[in-house]
This record gives C-alpha cells, structure tokens and sequence, in this order.
C-alpha cells in the first residue's frame, strides 16, 4: 500500500512536487529521527508530520519505537522499514563513470609524483569541475528557491542528494535558503564538506555556509545555508 505517497516522486524535486510524505521518507532513508527532528528539518508543524506519519506506519513504510527517557513523557523515533527502503534505488553510474574518466584522464608523469590521498583530492577536485562546467549554465531560475530546486534535481541524477527546506527569507535585497546533504557524512579531514560547499555556491551563484551545529564528524544531514 504504497500510493500514498509514491505519485509524490522521485525524492529530489521540490517539495510542491514531491509532498510532505516525500519529505519525511527522504530524511528518515539515512537517519531515525523524532518528531521534532523532522518538523525542524522540514519546516512544518510537529502536529502536521505525525499525522503524515501515522499514514506512513499504517502503510508499512515507517516503523515507530520507544527510546528510554529518565522522566516526562515518553519519546519516539522514526525510521524507514525495509519495506520503505526498497523505493530508494541509488544512481550511482553518472558519478562512478565521472570519477573513472578522470582517472583514466591522467597521465602517469601526473600521477606518479602523487601519494595516494592527494592523488585522490585531484580526482575529487576534476570531478567537482567537471559537474560545474555540466550544469552551471542548465540553472536559469528567477529566485533562489528555484534555482536550489534545480540543483536538487540535476544532482540527484548524478547519485549526490541535495534537499531543500523551504523557509525563504526574502527581501529586495536578501534571499536565504537552506538545502540538506542527505547522507554526506562529515569529514573536515579531507575537504569533502569543503568541496559540497564550493559545488553548491558555484552552480547557485551564491554564498554557502554549513550550519554550525553540523560542525561534527559522522553528522549524516548536513545543513547549507545560502544567500545571496
């Protein structure tokens, strides 16, 4: 009984197409999360996602159970059955065929001289070009949202899952956004969440900045926040 919310797909559109539903399973594919959680991250009532939840438990698409709390009221986590899982296949080959070409571009007096991890950040680094030069002219929206919208779309079909929050703060002179790396771990070591901001503010024309709070190693959802 997937039809509730299986028309709202594929997960990387924005969320006037994809639905609340989509919103949910998406986040909830890399980590368990509370109520609270999701209502932060998705930017609707905590009231609104669990009756949205309640629909996803009955269908068989999420899974509830009890965490111990010392005292108050008892506390929840959601996450995704194996049965949730089974409509994420992941389209790895655009990214994994990048990668290999850049290799295969290098030439041995390049590569020779190169120890293993360096070899490997000018890999990344070709790579991240290489899907600038792609896709920067392919993003024409009129405002931000729109444009991080289609970033969104264009790099999920690399296998890269981008998210977007919509709680736009505009003005004359001011757009903020904020987008999710759903499943990029952090780690500051070899300048990967470096490289996801630079991707981002290339093809978004635009400052990007990670949320303080995802300042950890092993965070899995990271927060972008842009402005322009």
């Amino acid at each position: 009984m997937l039809n509730t919310f299986e028309h709202e797909m594929p997960v990387h559109q924005g969320r006037r197409s994809r639905g609340t539903k989509g919103q949910i399973v998406s986040l909830l594919r890399y980590s368990p999360m509370s109520v609270l959680d999701l209502a932060r991250h998705t930017g609707i009532a905590g009231s609104t996602v669990r009756r949205h939840l309640d629909v996803l438990i009955r269908d068989g698409i999420v899974l509830q159970e009890p965490v111990r709390v010392s005292v108050g009221r008892p506390k929840f986590l959601f996450s995704l059955t194996e049965n949730g899982t089974q409509h994420f296949p992941r389209n790895y080959a655009g990214l994994v065929t990048r990668i290999v070409s850049q290799i295969l571009l290098l030439s041995p007096d390049q590569t020779s001289d190169l120890e293993d991890q360096t070899l490997s950040s000018e890999v990344y680094d070709r790579t991240l070009r290489q899907l600038i030069i792609d896709y920067k002219h392919r993003i024409t929206g009129d405002t931000m949202l729109e444009r991080a919208e289609q970033v969104a779309q264009f790099m999920y079909l690399e296998g890269i899952d981008y998210q977007v929050r919509y709680t736009v703060e505009t003005d004359a002179d001011h757009e903020r956004v904020e987008m999710y790396g759903l499943g990029m771990v952090a780690r500051y070591e070899d300048g990967q969440v470096g490289r996801s901001c630079q991707l981002l503010s290339e093809l978004l024309d635009a400052r990007v900045t990670l949320a303080e709070e995802d300042h950890q190693v092993g965070t899995q959802i990271l927060t972008y926040l842009i402005e322009k």
